[in-house]
C-alpha cells in the first residue's frame, strides 16, 4: 500500500528512495538544535510552503520557552486567526479535511492488517474491554469525529491548549460522540497521560508548537501511556525538504525536516513501525508523512 515497515529490532532509520517513501538523514543535513529557534517563515498548519525567509531573524534574539508558548496560545485563542470551524483549524484548507481523514483511516487499517494485528479498535476485539484513543492538539475534535470514534474506539480524550477551541468541540462532535469523550485543556508540554491507557495516541499538525526538548519528553510520556502490546503513537505533520527547519514567529511554530523529526523520535526512545506520506495533497502543501511509533523496549 505504499507504506514502509520498520520493525526489525534495530535503531537505524529507514532507507527509501521513491518519491512517496520517506527520506533519511544524511551526514551533511544534521540540523542544529531547535530549542534556540531562529530561521525562516512558513504559513499555518496545512498552509502552503511559501519558503519566505525572515530577514530580521539574524539580528533578533530567539524567544524563551515561556514567550514561545504564550505566543502560540494567544494566536490560536484569537478567533480572527482561527474560527472554531474545520476551515479555521485547518488554516483555510477545509477542502483537504475529508481527503486527509481518508488517508489516515487507510494508514491505520493497513497498519493493523499488515504490521500490528494486535492493535485494537473496538470492544469486540478487545474482549469486551474499552478501547481508548487520544487526539493531541485536538482543536474542535476534527480527527476524533472523523477518524478515531468511527473506527470503533470506545473513548477518546481531546487534548487542546485553547479553551475557546476546546469549548466548541462538544457541539462539533454532537451528543453521541461527545458523550464518549473527555476534554483536557492543556498544552502538550504539560500533558501527563496515565501509563498503560491508550490504544492510539494521534498527534497531528501540532508537534511544531513544541520545542525539541519538550517534544522528546512528551513522546517519552506517550510511550508509557500506550497499552502494552499493540498500542501505537501516530505523528502526522508537515515537513520541509530543503531546510533543517522553518520557523513561523507569528504563531510560534516550526516545520522540521523529516530527518530532524526522526532524530527526536530516536532521542525519545521510540521506533518507527510503519510510515508513508499522505497522498493527494496539492504540491504547494508541505509534504505530510504519517509515522506510527512504538517504544523500543
Amino acid at each position: 500500500p505504499g507504506g514502509v515497515t520498520v520493525d526489525d529490532g534495530n535503531d537505524e532509520n529507514v532507507n527509501n528512495k521513491s518519491k512517496n517513501e520517506l527520506a533519511t538523514q544524511d551526514e551533511n543535513s544534521q540540523p542544529k538544535n531547535m530549542n534556540d529557534v531562529d530561521n525562516n517563515n512558513k504559513s499555518k498548519r496545512t498552509g502552503e510552503n511559501n519558503n519566505v525567509h525572515d530577514n530580521n531573524t539574524t539580528s533578533s534574539e530567539p524567544p524563551n520557552r515561556k514567550e514561545w508558548y504564550q505566543t502560540g496560545y494567544e494566536y490560536w485563542e484569537d478567533e480572527s486567526n482561527c474560527p472554531a470551524t474545520v476551515d479555521g483549524v485547518l488554516g483555510g484548507f477545509a477542502s483537504l479535511s475529508q481527503h486527509d481523514l481518508m488517508g489516515s483511516k487507510k494508514f491505520l487499517m493497513d497498519l493493523k492488517s499488515e504490521i500490528r494485528p494486535e492493535l485494537k479498535f473496538g470492544r469486540e476485539e478487545n474482549g469486551g474491554a474499552m478501547t481508548r484513543a487520544c487526539e493531541c492538539g485536538a482543536g474542535i475534535g476534527r480527527v476524533t469525529k472523523g477518524l478515531l470514534l468511527p473506527l470503533g474506539l470506545s473513548q477518546c480524550d481531546l487534548i487542546e491548549p485553547s479553551p475557546r477551541l476546546l469549548s466548541s468541540a462538544p457541539a462539533n462532535l454532537g451528543d453521541t460522540y461527545s458523550s464518549q469523550c473527555r476534554f483536557f485543556c492543556t498544552g502538550l508540554q504539560d500533558f501527563e497521560p496515565r501509563p498503560n491507557t491508550y490504544d492510539i495516541i494521534w498527534i497531528q499538525w501540532v508537534i511544531g508548537y513544541l520545542t525539541d526538548d519538550d517534544l522528546v519528553e512528551f513522546l517519552k510520556r506517550c510511550a508509557l501511556a500506550l497499552k502494552s502490546g499493540g498500542g501505537v503513537v501516530v505523528i502526522k505533520d508537515n515537513t520541509c525538504e530543503e531546510e533543517a527547519f522553518i520557523v513561523d514567529r507569528d504563531d510560534a511554530s516550526v516545520v522540521r525536516s523529516l530527518p530532524y523529526v526522526l532524530g527526536l523520535v530516536e532521542l525519545a526512545g521510540m521506533r518507527v513501525v510503519y510510515q508513508r506520506y499522505q497522498e493527494g495533497f496539492p504540491e504547494s502543501i508541505f509534504p505530510v508523512p504519517i509515522i506510527a511509533l512504538k517504544p523500543k523496549t
